[in-house]
């Protein structure tokens, strides 16, 4: 095998994630060294005392960074026959301005990362040795901390060409396994190439969620998790606030359409009913619930008239994202309310007591931010859908003055769904008994009148 001296690159960022993110992508690209600065004060001094210069500078530029001309002006004077890329983004117009005149620098808007940068690296060594074809990619253990979960085929090199597997893609990994190696003077681990084009292409999928927080976790499974844990990844967490990836917000606006099809057919509800019970079981009880909640709902807007497109779309999303952070947690999904949390509260984890707290809120957040096709105020049926007309609902405790016609609409619609899905011997007489005493107020009085017209078909 032919020895190729490694390049040195530049990578200046005060964010280690974006560090990590690009120390990754250049490593597997290139055969080069990636040297990590992390201000414009360090790197000044870096180069000043270089003997060579690199062979590509990555300046993720910062606006507000005191030494930012300087350090521009240096990369200017000193730098000419360098290529250097400058990170920005939409908002940092003045950026664009300060550089625009550099014909050695390339601006590159950050949220196309990795892929432009990725683009560029191969068309400037398109005619060059450097090019890495290797079949296995190193990945240094700092990135690996950065990404959710290990559960892949990991390598550690024992010679020039001996690799040998360390975690396979079924073991459960944490961090505490992969610093033991960093202990012992190991700082890199390897990926198999599909594997580590594999990990760009998720990093391409996320890179607009994860420059909205600085502590975002790459989402890194194994191909042989469960459905439902592929699909709890879809929900991101940080900085106390929820994301969806693209991918996952256009299956969901996909199911959106699919279930308002289905509606729109008038079906059945004791057809559907029975449909639903013969097929129960813990990880269909989100989608059953979901579905269930929207038929429900629209069946009982269009006994009242309620039957505008807007109405019935503002039910569907409600129905599928107010429970959509529990989507893969049954035992928090069954909670009803929150009489029934107290309960069972001292079982489990103080995360999974913040994220039952938090869902409605969540939901409503998702909505706003992520789901345009969403009619105005879906928001509020997702944020009120545990509340109770008598106050002793959550996560605001409003009484049913303050509760809208159509959230008390959904309030019962969910109600119904937890009522059929948890009781062993569901009907509607027997709900609709319960309703009598429990919404005896207000706006949700016409809603049970509008469920015994829907018995009585």
């Amino acid at each position: 095998m032919t020895i190729i001296k490694k390049l040195p690159f530049l990578v200046v960022s005060r964010s280690p994630y974006m560090r990590g993110i690009l120390k990754f992508v250049l490593e597997t690209l290139l055969h080069t060294e990636v040297t990590e600065l992390e201000s414009e004060e360090t790197a000044l001094s870096f180069l000043k005392n270089l003997e060579s210069v690199p062979s590509m500078i990555i300046y993720d530029y910062t606006p507000n960074a005191y030494l930012v001309e300087d350090f521009i002006g240096y990369l200017k004077d000193h730098s000419k026959l360098v290529k250097i890329v400058i990170l920005v983004d939409k908002v940092r117009e003045e950026g664009k301005e300060l550089l625009k005149d550099h014909h050695q620098m390339l601006l590159m808007d950050e949220s196309k990362l990795p892929g432009s940068l990725i683009e560029e690296g191969r068309h400037l060594f398109s005619s060059s040795p450097y090019l890495n074809e290797e079949p296995y990619c190193r990945i240094d253990i700092n990135f690996l901390s950065i990404l959710d979960g290990i559960n892949k085929n990991l390598f550690i090199r024992l010679g020039q060409d001996k690799y040998i597997k360390l975690f396979n893609e079924d073991d459960t990994t944490n961090m505490l396994d992969i610093q033991k190696y960093k202990s012992k003077g190991i700082n890199y681990l390897y990926l198999n190439r599909e594997t580590a084009d594999w990990v760009i292409n998720q990093i391409q999928n996320q890179i607009d969620i994860f420059l909205k927080a600085s502590n975002f976790r790459f989402v890194l499974r194994g191909a042989s998790d469960s459905p439902e844990k592929r699909f709890e990844q879809k929900i991101l967490r940080m900085d106390d606030e929820v994301h969806v990836d693209k991918d996952f917000k256009e299956s969901i606006d996909k199911a959106v359409e699919k279930i308002r099809s289905i509606v729109e057919k008038e079906a059945k509800v004791d057809h559907f009913l029975k449909m639903l019970k013969e097929k129960q079981d813990s990880y269909a009880l989100f989608t059953q619930k979901m579905n269930l909640t929207s038929l429900i709902a629209c069946v009982l807007a269009k006994q009242l008239d309620w039957i505008s497109k807007t109405t019935m779309d503002k039910l569907v999303y409600a129905a599928v994202l107010s429970d959509i952070t529990l989507a893969v947690r049954p035992e928090l999904l069954k909670i009803q309310n929150i009489q029934e949390f107290e309960k069972v509260k001292h079982s489990l984890t103080e995360e999974d007591q913040k994220i039952f707290l938090a869902h409605p809120k969540d939901a409503a957040n998702l909505i706003k931010r992520y789901f345009s096709n969403a009619p105005p105020d879906t928001d509020a049926l997702a944020y009120q859908h545990h509340e109770l007309p008598d106050g002793s609902g959550f996560p605001q405790g409003l009484r049913a003055d303050k509760i809208s016609p159509l959230s008390a609409l959904f309030i019962v619609a969910s109600d119904f769904s937890f009522y059929f899905l948890k009781d062993d011997e569901p009907t509607l007489d027997d709900f609709i008994l319960k309703c009598h005493s429990r919404y005896d107020f207000m706006n949700f009085r016409k809603v049970i009148k509008a469920l015994e017209r829907i018995k009585r078909k």
